[in-house]
């Protein structure tokens, strides 16, 4: 898992004439995260690029998270 942290320090390093400080960066990164979380609420699908798609299948239970792997990122974890 990636840390938290290192969101943040990527975001200062890219933008540092932008991202001052933690705190902004901090907001900077729950907001992104949180788009695909409210997305995946209203029952719509999540598309990574280059990883997959994310989505929640509701015939297979309550919310069941159901993903669905590119196949260059297939190939990618069968090397």
């Amino acid at each position: 898992m990636i840390a938290k942290k290192t969101y943040l320090n990527a975001l200062k390093d890219a933008l540092p004439d932008v991202v001052k400080d933690d705190d902004l960066a901090l907001k900077i990164v729950d907001v992104v995260f949180s788009v695909p979380a409210r997305a995946l609420e209203n029952g719509d699908k999540v598309e990574l690029p280059g990883l997959g798609v994310l989505s929640v299948d509701k015939s297979k239970g309550a919310n069941c998270l159901t993903y669905s792997p590119e196949q260059a990122f297939i190939k990618c974890l069968t090397k």
